[in-house]
């Protein structure tokens, strides 16, 4: 009977949560984070879980997740994975925040392959590399997942990249983790949850092994997103931590992102190419428009590269849009070294 009084208009929302009314609207009608009632003049009613729902989304994003990602999260889900960033923020001391995903004007950061040799010697972990190996990280690390310890995934990411090196990591570690989370995706065995603690946890990390360097004024540019219906970015985290690596200039968009908003960020920071992530799921119709439009938008000099455990499905596609499919972590390189070879004639990288 006194649900009516429970319910809050749009400007108090706005004023609540810190969102602006634009922005609140656009969530809820891309990505329904919530679903208000109406008056009897239609006008937008919000209940105190709504403004909650929406004040816990917004402290996410300002943390680094992409709204694309986090929409569907529970409120329990929420506050769960608040709480562990939170608390690996802590933990890892001043870093930027969200590390690689929250740059949306460009990653100036490379992945540090030169570490000293008292790193790389194992010293300073009290953890015998040899006894660990490379099987029992990628076991452990996808424990540390499946019990949400986002400490111990991190812990054990540092130990790795002491034993292994960091653009080793990348490649045997990193991306077989990615992948194991897929299945496991795929199975049931992994959750929303899971995969967004883990998604944290790498971004940050990525985020920490990167250092400043000088980029030459002509580095290429490479805008690194997820298209719109796919949710998974640890793909997407993964090519913009290997490109920075190689001196590209990486401009990190997040997960679900349409093709006008893509095109408009590559055009605007004169993108030689975008590289997209695809994980699931593998039959997506809306996925050959969407390449189509992005295609149409984008100058025909910006090159598209397509990968990502779902990409196979999508060849047909990808060649009908003149895109290129990227297989693995060694094809990435191939191609970034191409692109980049075809753009600068040899002149990036030099001081």
């Amino acid at each position: 009977m006194n649900e009516p009084m429970l319910r809050h208009s749009i400007k108090t929302v706005a004023r609540q949560t810190g969102l602006s009314p634009h922005v609140i609207r656009a969530w809820e009608k891309r990505y329904q984070t919530v679903r208000p009632t109406r008056s009897e003049g239609k006008q937008r009613l919000y209940s105190a879980a709504d403004i909650e729902r929406l004040s816990l989304l917004r402290r996410a994003t300002e943390a680094g997740y992409s709204i694309g990602t986090i929409a569907a999260l529970s409120l329990e889900s929420l506050r769960s994975l608040l709480a562990t960033s939170e608390r690996a923020a802590a933990t890892a001391g001043p870093t930027p925040r969200g590390g690689l995903g929250s740059v949306r004007g460009g990653v100036e950061s490379s992945l540090d392959s030169d570490i000293p040799s008292d790193r790389d010697s194992g010293a300073s972990s009290g953890v015998d590399p040899l006894v660990e190996g490379d099987v029992g990280f990628l076991d452990g690390a996808f424990e540390s997942v499946l019990r949400m310890d986002a400490a111990g995934l991190e812990s054990l990411l540092e130990r790795a990249s002491v034993a292994m090196g960091h653009m080793r990591l990348l490649g045997e570690l990193i991306v077989p983790l990615v992948e194991r989370i897929g299945e496991g995706w795929m199975k049931g065995q992994v959750k929303v949850a899971h995969e967004h603690i883990a998604t944290a946890v790498l971004r940050t990390f990525l985020g920490n092994i990167a250092r400043p360097i000088a980029l030459h004024p002509r580095a290429p540019v490479l805008v690194v997103t997820t298209p719109a219906g796919q949710l998974h970015e640890l793909g997407a985290i993964i090519v913009a931590a290997a490109a920075t690596g190689m001196g590209w200039r990486v401009v990190y968009g997040g997960a679900c992102m349409p093709a006008e908003e893509i095109a408009s960020m590559a055009i605007q920071h004169g993108a030689k190419a975008v590289g997209l992530s695809v994980v699931h799921p593998k039959d997506d119709p809306g996925l050959s428009l969407e390449l189509k439009l992005l295609r149409r938008l984008l100058p025909s000099a910006t090159r598209i590269l397509v990968g990502g455990r779902a990409s196979s499905a999508y060849q047909a596609d990808i060649e009908a849009v003149g895109a290129t499919r990227v297989g693995s972590l060694e094809d990435l390189r191939s191609q970034l070294n191409g692109l980049r070879g075809e753009n600068t004639s040899g002149s990036v990288g030099r001081g």
